[in-house]
């Protein structure tokens, strides 16, 4: 069974936006990604936006579904397919009821790095 998360975007309590993301929701899958992702806005543009939750989290479905547009071939490796071929990240308008773990990426107060701080508990 795929462990479901949420993870919000917002400034100090308030949430903009609010993806769902449909496996590998714990933390020590969850933490990296959002990690890897943060090098990646950085790599790949001028302006990071991570001052701005309702774009932060539009690069962060981008993103995800990139990731996650791949198929197996047959020597079960992995490689991309379309680009709208995917599934499992979405964006909610509420938490779905069953979810595991819930983060917060606070695009108003930034860690030791530049990169918003990111919050988690277990639902």
């Amino acid at each position: 069974m795929s462990t479901r998360c949420i993870i919000n975007f917002g400034i100090d309590d308030n949430v903009n936006a609010k993806v769902y993301r449909h496996s590998d929701g714990y933390p020590s899958a969850v933490l990296p990604d959002l990690q890897e992702f943060f090098e990646d806005v950085i790599k790949q543009t001028r302006d990071t936006r991570f001052d701005d939750p309702s774009y932060l989290a539009a690069k962060y479905v981008v993103w995800q579904a990139h990731e996650y547009a791949e198929k197996l071939n047959s020597r079960f490796e992995r490689v991309p397919s379309e680009m709208l071929d995917f599934c499992g990240v979405g964006i909610c308008q509420e938490n779905p009821g069953d979810i595991e773990y819930e983060y917060f990426i606070d695009c108003g107060n930034m860690d030791a790095t530049g990169r918003p701080q990111i919050t988690h508990n277990a639902i």
